[in-house]
């Protein structure tokens, strides 16, 4: 709880903390430090010269980016490629599911709640020669399940919501209706990789165990290899910087969880907190 409080601090972006933004910083190593001695350092002898590491996490350890956990020098993700699994048999599933080459793209951009969708996915389709951009009135349910089908690498940048109260309500939010769970899980993905540009992607109920239930593993349930998604709301200006990172290794060959990894070093540098960098984490495996 100490340790996502300090995340939440910069919930409503940085103009309103940037005086106090190196405190900050400090602050949130101080609790990243705590955690990493009790959840990473008992395991230093099993984990030394480990470039993969997957994460299968126990009920409020969900919330919690690994990545950032810190030892003093460095973070987790300075060290090692994270995947984080809903469940060993997920995690089990995904080494012989393995993802297929990023070549072609649906980027999908609800621009009545979030206008910023529309640059966001323009930018990703101009990433690929071969894409599909959904936005605005195009980003309705019927059109984006037809296409995501057929995507290497579908791209949602939308709305997104948890339902605590009943996590299979969970869902994205498309021009003309909600997407749950549910729905999701009826899908026929190839192998993709759902990347979530959405706030609390990653948020599921664990319940009494580490099965979650939510738009991550409904999207696993439904073909997909890997899901990239958020654990609190980012920034614009940062998420579109991690994107650009995330996508350039992405279509150079490296795995979801190496291009993760990628974006969160290269944002590291110029966005030192955190809740600018670790937000993101790839659910399935490497």
């Amino acid at each position: 709880r100490a340790a996502r409080f300090q995340i939440e601090t910069l919930r409503h972006g940085t103009m309103p903390v940037a005086r106090h933004l190196d405190v900050l910083v400090r602050r949130a190593q101080v609790r990243m430090a705590t955690l990493h001695a009790l959840l990473w350092a008992p395991l230093a002898a099993l984990l030394d010269g480990r470039s993969r590491v997957v994460v299968v996490p126990h009920d409020q350890l969900g919330t919690l980016p690994f990545a950032a956990l810190y030892d003093g020098e460095r973070y987790v993700a300075e060290t090692c490629a994270l995947a984080i699994a809903p469940s060993a048999q997920v995690f089990l599933r995904g080494r012989s599911h393995r993802p297929v080459a990023a070549r072609r793209v649906l980027a999908v951009g609800e621009t009545s709640r979030l206008p910023q969708a529309a640059s966001e996915v323009a930018f990703v389709a101009g990433l690929f020669d071969d894409a599909t951009m959904l936005a605005g009135p195009d980003a309705t349910l019927a059109r984006v399940e037809a296409e995501a089908g057929g995507a290497d690498v579908p791209h949602l940048a939308c709305h997104a919501q948890f339902r605590e109260d009943n996590p299979r309500f969970s869902a994205l939010h498309l021009v003309d209706g909600a997407l749950t769970v549910d729905a999701i899980e009826q899908w026929h993905l190839r192998s993709a990789t759902v990347v979530l540009s959405a706030c609390e992607t990653g948020l599921a109920d664990q319940g009494r165990g580490d099965e979650m239930v939510g738009l991550v593993r409904a999207f696993l349930l439904a073909g997909a290899s890997r899901v990239v998604g958020s654990l609190w709301p980012v920034d614009d200006a940062v998420t579109a910087c991690f994107m650009d990172a995330f996508y350039r290794e992405l279509r150079a060959g490296g795995g979801p969880a190496a291009a993760l990894r990628f974006a969160q070093r290269t944002v590291l540098i110029a966005h030192p907190h955190p809740s600018h960098w670790a937000a993101f984490a790839v659910y399935g495996g490497f």
